[in-house]
């Protein structure tokens, strides 16, 4: 499904002030969305690496250490690996390194679309200026249009206050622009639908090489 919330029924289509004001919105929420998720993946992955390795971090069991550790687990994770592995079960030493490095992938998947997302929001603050500007531009057409029609009642040839205009913000060149914007939506929309299945560690690193590709498209 596209990204619909441009439309307020079938009938009326919303004006594009309110397009930009939603996608920025959008953005805006996508962007904290993204960075909290990027500071729970990074919880649940010192959780994990606690879990396994409780026996070396003394007084694990309690809240207060558990904490403490948690804040530099996955920094360290290297190290506390190379100490320890080896004095775990192989199997549990390898799982825990399959969902750390899960965790990782899902981290630098959303580190992408913070980035994504933050672009977003910059070009469409961009666009905002746009409209503002060519609203002004049309407010100050209308208060002219009386002196215009005095002058071209006064003087068929108006070609200098054709040049004049020529400066003025077209709305239909922002009308594509907002319509080209929206695309990353939907494009968004389709890449999260296509890289859904989270049994698959795979998927994160095929999705954000997606992003990245978009963000590249977008320099």
């Amino acid at each position: 499904m596209g990204w619909n919330i441009f439309k307020k029924s079938k009938e009326q289509e919303i004006t594009l002030e309110e397009r930009v004001n939603l996608a920025l919105q959008k953005a805006k929420e996508d962007k904290n969305l993204a960075a909290k998720e990027i500071r729970d993946i990074n919880k649940w992955a010192a959780e994990a690496i606690i879990d396994v390795y409780s026996a070396f971090f003394p007084n694990s069991n309690l809240t207060y250490y558990r904490n403490q550790y948690a804040e530099t687990a996955l920094t360290e994770y290297s190290n506390i690996k190379a100490k320890y592995a080896s004095q775990l079960e192989a199997e549990m030493a390898e799982k825990c390194d399959k969902i750390v490095s899960g965790y990782l992938n899902q981290i630098q998947l959303r580190e992408s679309k913070l980035k994504l997302f933050e672009k977003i929001e910059a070009d469409y603050m961009k666009t905002k200026e746009k409209l503002r500007m060519a609203e002004k531009q049309g407010q100050r057409g209308d208060k002219m249009q009386e002196h215009e029609q005095r002058l071209k009642n006064l003087d068929n040839d108006s070609s200098s206050l054709s040049n004049a205009m020529t400066e003025t913000y077209k709305l239909d060149d922002l009308k594509e622009e907002i319509a080209t914007k929206e695309e990353y939506f939907n494009q968004l929309e389709k890449l999260h639908s296509q890289f859904s299945d989270d049994s698959d560690y795979n998927n994160s690193i095929a999705y954000k090489g997606e992003i990245d590709k978009m963000l590249e498209d977008m320099k």
